[in-house]
């Protein structure tokens, strides 16, 4: 097969067509395949903001977290803010209480902070659970040409396709990113 044919062919299946707010809902109305849902897009989010707080235990602060999305889920407002604005704060609240249990010091950057989220935080963990939702090769391409600041040149050379083939990946990337991040705004 050619390159072209390739990409035709391995194409992932779109994102969910629930938002986020959406899934949150259906969990708190008990449905397990909306909380899977929910799980796929955050996993790696969450578990980087138990990272920052409890370092090394974050699995079991991440199984934590996951546990009260699934039991209050049904608390979340929309009219108080964005779903992942919910997440990232419930997440960041669970592992300032699981550090206390487990004996370990506050981060000096947190030391003093208060549990409001800060629209920074928010941002980031909000496009890094997008990313997390789209095709392994679109997201490829996009981290190495924003958090690596590669060339689709470059990119195509260390991915070893043809350049083509990486504008493809890059459009189509930006343009399901965009529509992701859009669900939110609704």
């Amino acid at each position: 097969m050619i390159p072209e044919q390739l990409d035709r062919a391995a194409v992932a299946p779109p994102p969910s067509a629930e938002s986020d707010a959406e899934l949150l809902r259906a969990i708190g109305e008990g449905s397990e395949p909306a909380f899977e849902e929910l799980r796929h897009r955050y996993r790696r989010a969450i578990e980087r903001a138990c990272r920052q707080i409890v370092g090394g235990d974050l699995e079991d602060c991440a199984q934590e977290v996951f546990v009260r999305i699934w039991r209050k889920a049904s608390l979340y407002d929309r009219g108080r803010g964005s779903a992942p604005a919910w997440l990232l704060t419930l997440a960041r609240r669970t592992a300032l209480n699981v550090r206390p249990r487990r004996g370990l010091p506050l981060p000096d950057e947190l030391a003093d902070e208060t549990s409001v989220v800060e629209p920074p935080d928010v941002d980031r963990f909000w496009v890094e659970a997008a990313l997390e939702r789209l095709p392994e090769r679109e997201r490829r391409v996009l981290e190495l040409a924003y958090f690596h600041d590669l060339s689709q040149s470059a990119i195509a050379a260390e991915l070893r396709v043809p350049l083509g083939s990486v504008k493809s990946w890059t459009r189509r990337g930006l343009h399901r990113l965009a529509t992701i991040l859009d669900e939110e705004r609704a």
